[in-house]
């Protein structure tokens, strides 16, 4: 496909007219894949009377998705996975949640138009290796303060998609649907979960990590 730019409807406009916002949205649902996406651009502008001003906002396309050992490098990195010192001994609803949760995998294939994980994270999934994941289940069992013995999740942005893509790179580089699953799945969608449920059986087996979190009961 040939290269080139979109240019959305103004700012000014699109923030007041709620059909120009739904057209902005589509247009940006259908350049989310780096395979054939185009660059966008929109005007704005600022200011009043003789000051008044306008630029063009850039978007690039959507960068190349990271690859497993891509994935592992970020993920490996030496995190403290605690809250910022600055927050002090506050208590934090949403790290409660997910302290001694490991993210397996980012991106989604789904395309909800409620929904932004597409926009930041990528309509191809990316999945961490097997080993890179179990290496962090052993850290949070042998390093983080107060661990339970239960894995919260083994999981990521989106709902079991770990290791699932597109049958063929050539077909997945020239697709311009913005979900692979609506209105029906994708016959060219690879829906085998069997990388998943051997990796939710592995995870348990680790000792100590107790049989029974509520992400394992695909693989009891």
């Amino acid at each position: 496909m040939k290269k080139t730019v979109i240019r959305l409807p103004d700012y000014e406009h699109v923030k007041s007219d709620p059909v120009l916002y739904a057209h902005a949205s589509r247009i940006l649902h259908l350049e989310t894949n780096p395979g054939n996406a185009r660059a966008l651009v929109q005007r704005h502008s600022s200011g009043a009377g003789n000051s008044h001003t306008s630029i063009d906002v850039w978007l690039n396309p959507p960068p190349v998705p990271l690859s497993t050992e891509e994935m592992d490098y970020v993920f490996d990195l030496p995190y403290a996975r605690l809250p910022h010192p600055s927050y002090g001994d506050a208590r934090i609803p949403a790290y409660d949640m997910i302290k001694f949760s490991v993210n397996i995998m980012r991106g989604c294939f789904g395309g909800c138009t409620f929904c932004s994980i597409t926009e930041h994270e990528g309509r191809i999934i990316q999945s961490r290796s097997e080993d890179s994941i179990l290496r962090e289940v052993e850290a949070i069992r042998d390093t983080a303060p107060n661990f339970t013995g239960v894995i919260s999740d083994l999981g990521g942005p989106t709902a079991n998609m770990y290791r699932l893509s597109c049958k063929d790179e050539t077909i997945e580089k020239n697709c311009r649907k913005p979900s692979c699953v609506y209105p029906d799945v994708c016959e060219n969608l690879i829906t085998d979960h069997s990388n998943l449920t051997k990796l939710y059986r592995k995870a348990r087996d680790i000792k100590g990590v107790k049989k029974n979190p509520d992400c394992f009961r695909l693989a009891l």
